[in-house]
């Protein structure tokens, strides 16, 4: 039995091209397409948020919202690397990763049809592999262009850089005494943002600020 993976792998790249900027699926199995948003999401998150469990809890939800699935995190932490492997990608996952894995598929294509002496559609698949990957090209290079590079000597502490150096113990000592929740619960505004500070500080009492709210 074919992998979800080994499934996607088999969709031809312009059926993927139309689902990804569309949102049409014909001729992908519904299975697939769900699995593919979910690596979609997955790589969007992965973009902003490196930590993969934390990574996994947002996807989870957004599974449930969009999808009215119940996925457990640790699938979701196997989506996220699913992710990563499959788009090629370590830290960030753009359109410059699918026009390289297009390429890649219209080479395969173009072999198939080297073999059944299909010579003008082997062109053809060559053709678009080569525009994939000058796309690709031109969107990494403009990436690097857009880069700014710190050089920091290893030897600069962060007092040096202006931050002040806490004592770990005094944090989780203010942290247990609920001193950040307080501190956030505290801030000029809206609830909404409030309980986005406390869910990336990875606070629990976040929904319990949702519950004292809607009181």
């Amino acid at each position: 039995m074919k992998s979800d993976l080994e499934k996607l792998e088999s969709v031809h790249p312009d059926l993927i091209t139309t689902f990804l900027t569309t949102g049409e699926g014909e001729g992908i199995p519904k299975d697939v397409q769900i699995f593919l948003k979910q690596l979609q999401w997955a790589s969007e998150i992965y973009e902003f948020e490196r930590n993969i469990t934390r990574g996994a809890k947002k996807l989870r939800l957004r599974i449930a919202a969009e999808q009215h699935l119940t996925v457990d995190v640790r699938t979701c932490m196997s989506r996220i690397n699913q992710a990563i492997g499959y788009f090629n990608v370590d830290c960030n996952v753009g359109i410059k990763v699918w026009e390289n894995d297009f390429a890649n598929k219209y080479e395969d294509l173009a072999k198939v049809c080297s073999a059944k002496r299909d010579y003008k559609m082997q062109k053809a698949c060559m053709d678009q592999a080569l525009e994939c990957r000058r796309r690709a090209s031109e969107m990494a290079e403009a990436d690097r262009d857009l880069g700014v590079v710190f050089i920091i000597s290893p030897e600069v502490t962060p007092e040096e850089l202006g931050f002040q150096k806490k004592n770990l113990k005094e944090i989780a000592a203010k942290h247990n005494k609920g001193f950040y929740v307080s501190l956030i619960d505290g801030l000029p505004i809206e609830n909404t943002e409030k309980k986005r500070l406390l869910r990336d500080a990875d606070i629990q009492e976040a929904e319990m600020l949702e519950d004292v709210s809607d009181e």
